[in-house]
């Protein structure tokens, strides 16, 4: 899950997102979660305005700390171009940074749910640095598998990587770097 802002004491849980409502920015409820307790519901309506935060019952106090929390992050750069080429700085607050992790945390589930139909339906496979599968061939109507694979390792002039060998985990990352172009963290 990648944010603009790097830290680790405030999360979320339970989002749900209701992507037929996004206009203007995620439409989205939450808990927050800060230092591994559970001190406020956050939502936002998706119209492009404020996310709104509610202390659950006895954490106002918390809540008050994961703000002054956000507030002592350093501000961060927005990637917009200007004229003057000077980056443009946004002091962190706590709305602002719950916004950031629920659209990261909305963009995981949605490239796990790609990977997932991908690796459920495709016998999909790293060879010379490119991701590639078989056209036409569904790894649920392998039988086995294991063999199968050896057959297609004996095939090809390079060596292979199948995804379906690895762990999900694994899988997953590779397959994220290479439809994404994205480097190994």
């Amino acid at each position: 899950m990648e944010t603009i802002t790097k830290q680790d004491r405030i999360t979320l849980k339970n989002l749900k997102v209701a992507d037929f409502a996004n206009e203007e920015t995620l439409c989205f409820s939450a808990t927050v979660v800060f230092d591994g307790t559970p001190i406020a519901e956050a939502h936002n309506e998706g119209h492009g305005g404020s996310t709104f935060m509610r202390a659950l019952q006895g954490q106002a106090a918390l809540l008050t700390q994961a703000e002054e929390f956000a507030k002592s992050l350093p501000p961060t750069s927005l990637n917009i171009e200007r004229e003057d080429e000077e980056a443009l700085l946004i002091d962190i607050t706590l709305d602002f940074l719950v916004d950031q992790l629920a659209d990261a945390m909305h963009a995981e589930r949605k490239l796990r749910t790609a990977f997932n139909r991908d690796i459920g339906n495709k016998v999909l496979f790293i060879k010379n640095g490119k991701l590639l599968f078989l056209k036409g061939i569904k790894l649920k109507a392998i039988a086995d598998r294991k063999a199968y694979f050896a057959s297609l390792r004996a095939r090809q002039k390079q060596p292979i990587v199948v995804l379906a060998e690895l762990g999900q985990d694994e899988a997953f990352a590779l397959w994220k770097q290479h439809v994404l172009g994205d480097t190994p963290e």
